[in-house]
C-alpha cells in the first residue's frame, strides 16, 4: 500500500503543522548554532586546540561569556524539543484537530524563539515565564493526548 501526501493528511490533518513546527525549530536551533560559531570566531577563544589553529585564534579551557550563553541555549533545547515533538507527534498519530494542533504547535514555537531571545540577553523573569509558557503548551498537548488516546480505547 503506498501512502500519497493527500491520503496522508487526509488521516492525519494535522500532519502540516507538525511538519511546520518541526521545520520551525530545526531552522531556530541552526540559527542558535551559526551564532555560537560566529560568536566564538569574534572572540577569537577556543577550547578545542586544533580550532584554535585552524582560526588563528587562542586556545583556553574556557569559552567566550556570550559563546556559554548560546551553548546554554542549545543544552536547553536539546532537553526540551524532544519532549514536545514527542507529544505533538502523538497529537498527530491520534487524530488531533487541525486548527487545535496548529494554535498549540505554533505558540509553542513562538515561545521557544522568544525563550531563545531572553535567554540571550540575559532578562530574568522573562526567561523563566517564557518557559514556563513553553511548559504550559505541552501539559495541554498532553491532555489532549490523553483525551484522544482515551476515546481510541473506548472506541
Amino acid at each position: 500500500m503506498s501512502l500519497t501526501t493527500t491520503s496522508l493528511t487526509t488521516t492525519l490533518p494535522a500532519l502540516p503543522a507538525f511538519a511546520w513546527a518541526l521545520v520551525a525549530l530545526f531552522a531556530k536551533t541552526s540559527l542558535t548554532s551559526l551564532l555560537q560559531v560566529v560568536s566564538r570566531a569574534r572572540a577569537g577563544v577556543f577550547p578545542i586546540p586544533e580550532d584554535a589553529r585552524l582560526m588563528r585564534g587562542r586556545h583556553a579551557d574556557d569559552e567566550a561569556p556570550f559563546v556559554r550563553r548560546c551553548a546554554n541555549v542549545w543544552r536547553n533545547d536539546t532537553e526540551n524539543l524532544p519532549l514536545f515533538l514527542a507529544l505533538a507527534l502523538a497529537y498527530v498519530l491520534l487524530g488531533a484537530p487541525v486548527a487545535s494542533a496548529q494554535w498549540l504547535f505554533g505558540a509553542y514555537v513562538l515561545i521557544r524563539y522568544a525563550h531563545t531571545a531572553v535567554f540571550l540577553l540575559g532578562l530574568q523573569p522573562w526567561r523563566a515565564l517564557v518557559y514556563l509558557s513553553g511548559m504550559a503548551v505541552c501539559w495541554a498537548i498532553a491532555a489532549r493526548v490523553l483525551m484522544l488516546a482515551a476515546a481510541h480505547v473506548g472506541a
